[in-house]
């Protein structure tokens, strides 16, 4: 299930940033509210993500990236802040599970979380919404939490 926090913050005209969820959300509540706003949504399940390999794999199919993508942070990033191939009004992305990625390479969840932030501002400057959600036991430093 949602908090309060997170439903309310998916209310908003624009939803937008990086969060980190106190407690597990609902996927399918999830998507129902974000597509509710017209907003695309995207799933990334964390339980087996221990690796930057294991969690770019993941992130290009998940997200249904391009053929071309280089399995990099920079072209990860790329992809973040394109989206060509999705119709929507807004991105919803939310990687649950993060415990196994943070407990093996921290540094790595700590890059990914940058890499969100930063699309979050492309695309606040280009007029859409991108709202980023992580959950797990132990939230990377200086996230907001919701």
């Amino acid at each position: 299930m949602a908090s309060p926090e997170l439903k309310n913050l998916l209310a908003s005209d624009q939803p937008r940033g990086v969060y980190w969820a106190k407690s597990h959300a609902s996927v399918a509540e999830l998507s129902k509210l974000a597509r509710s706003k017209g907003m695309a949504f995207f799933h990334l399940e964390g339980q087996k993500i221990e690796k930057k390999e294991q969690f770019l794999n993941h992130a290009a199919v998940a997200m249904k990236f391009p053929s071309h993508f280089g399995n990099n942070w920079d072209a990860f990033y790329d992809c973040l802040t394109d989206m060509d191939w999705v119709d929507a009004q807004g991105y919803v992305i939310y990687f649950d599970h993060t415990d196994a990625f943070a407990s093996h390479h921290e540094s790595q969840l700590e890059t990914v979380v940058e890499l969100f932030q930063d699309a979050v501002d492309f695309w606040k400057g280009e007029g859409k919404a991108m709202l980023v959600v992580l959950s797990g036991t132990t939230s990377p430093p200086g996230m907001k939490k919701i």
